[in-house]
């Protein structure tokens, strides 16, 4: 009987060390917060916003682009982008005849990291009183998409296009094709790369269901080396008007699509 109990009290300390050590591990893991998620900005700029992970410093990171701004020559970011308010010459030819249009974009929508969908409007430049188009397209990468219908003169008439956009210079080198069955090769330019990068994070902290956090745009960027903070809010919901999101020091900033989640 003694020897049974002297090995039962000698079992019990390292019974007692495992349970402790499996809840001390399981309360450390559940007080580490987490923000992820990805949204659109909008105001003061077409932008688009991942966070990777952030939970502390050096563990997470921040993914950018914002659409309306260029990035530095040859820094590779794969993004292509297009202008707004701003006129980009089309050149449709058939046959070896130019049929010379203009583009004008009104808006974009961001869907991602590289892409957005888009609308505008356009001329054929020959007769642009009465050739009068609208535009609504998308851009993944490196690639643009458009579907053109004539709304003046010769209405219903539709091109849908396609084409690759040299991230060198932002030309245009594609094809396309109407509603009556032409085929077309497509050159045009006016396009750019985007301003897009993937940064470290610094000075994370948590505050309940909201976040906040500082990094700075890396080298070989536009704006190398600008830092700024970021102030998030999980509202719970995804989509507009429930997460938050303040950037300084550009400011507040609406979210048009997209979630956040503090976990």
């Amino acid at each position: 009987m003694r020897i049974r109990t002297i090995l039962a009290a000698a079992a019990a300390p390292a019974t007692l060390a495992a349970v402790l050590l499996g809840t001390a591990g399981q309360a450390s893991a559940a007080t580490v917060p987490h923000l992820t998620g990805s949204v659109a900005l909008a105001g003061p700029a077409d932008q688009w916003a991942a966070l990777n992970n952030i939970a502390a410093p050096g563990s997470g990171s921040l993914s950018y682009t914002n659409f309306n701004v260029a990035d530095a020559p040859g820094a590779g970011s794969g993004v292509g982008s297009l202008p707004k308010a701003t006129a980009i010459p089309l050149h449709f030819n058939l046959g070896g005849t130019d049929y010379n249009h203009t583009l004008i974009v009104d808006a974009i929508q961001p869907t991602g990291l590289a892409s957005f969908t888009f609308t505008g409007h356009g001329t054929w430049d020959n007769d642009p009183g009465d050739y009068t188009w609208t535009a609504t397209g998308s851009v993944s990468g490196e690639t643009l998409t458009m579907n053109l219908v004539y709304n003046g003169a010769n209405p219903g008439y539709s091109v849908n296009a396609s084409a690759t956009i040299d991230p060198a210079t932002g030309s245009l080198t594609g094809s396309a094709s109407s509603s009556a069955g032409q085929s077309f090769t497509l050159t045009g330019s006016g396009a750019f790369q985007a301003l897009s990068f993937t940064a470290p994070v610094s000075d994370v902290s948590f505050n309940g269901n909201a976040a906040h956090f500082a990094s700075a745009i890396p080298a070989g960027h536009t704006y190398a080396g600008t830092p700024f903070t970021e102030d998030v809010t999980d509202g719970g919901s995804p989509g507009a008007g429930h997460d938050t999101w303040s950037q300084n020091p550009a400011g507040a900033s609406t979210i048009t699509a997209g979630n956040l989640t503090i976990h």
